[in-house]
């Protein structure tokens, strides 16, 4: 059943894929290049915890105080 996960990693993969070929053919250098890529990784990365974090109901801040 995460077939529509898989799909949405799909999509943004060849998104960002083809992105990066077509500013590969305009001119863009490769070293800029390389940190667009990481720091897109790392965002895509931030979204995908918090898209997969559980969501545990009735918690608040100060449960995390106490430790």
């Amino acid at each position: 059943m995460h077939r529509p996960q898989r799909l949405t990693d799909l999509l943004a993969f060849v998104a960002v894929l083809l992105t990066v070929v077509v500013l590969l053919l305009i001119g863009v250098p490769p070293e800029s290049l390389a940190i667009v890529v990481v720091a897109m990784g790392g965002l895509y990365g931030v979204w995908l915890g918090a898209a997969h974090r559980p969501r545990s109901e009735g918690r608040t801040g100060a449960d995390d105080e106490e430790r």
